[in-house]
């Protein structure tokens, strides 16, 4: 099978056997995961999640573009994993005020709030509008 790295989980292409078959359901037994797959004629079977993903006789069919191994540009992981301890702390603040101006909270959850938040030039019930033109 190829496409390691790629998520697994209801609405995920195989070709197996020759045939186009969709992952439709889990289903957890005693003896483990597995998958149920729909094929064109709506047929269901199951599989071990574990077969699917070692046999040869199944290759995933990649629906969506992605990031891959070949793209001329780093993931946003490996290029963030390179900034020094100041500039990922700098990142971290920016990405703060944006949660804040977005949700009114730095976390970006009401129930991870801050004691003074939400301050009130960035309340939730403000306009986004508002809010976007109190950080300018």
């Amino acid at each position: 099978m190829s496409g390691a790295g790629a998520k697994l989980g209801v609405g995920t292409h195989f070709r197996l056997d020759g045939e186009t078959v969709e992952v439709v359901d889990f289903a957890i037994l005693a003896t483990g995961m597995e998958v149920i797959l729909k094929d064109g004629r709506s047929r269901l079977a199951r599989m071990s999640v574990r077969e699917l993903l070692t046999s040869d006789r199944a290759e995933l069919i990649h629906d969506r573009t992605g990031p891959s191994s070949s793209d001329s540009e780093d993931l946003a992981a490996v290029v963030l994993n390179r900034l020094t301890k100041h500039e990922k702390k700098e990142v971290l603040e920016r990405a703060e005020h944006v949660r804040e101006m977005v949700t009114g909270y730095r976390s970006g959850s009401e129930h991870l709030a801050r004691p003074d938040e939400p301050r009130p030039q960035y309340a939730p019930t403000l306009p986004l509008k508002a809010r976007y033109e109190a950080c300018e």
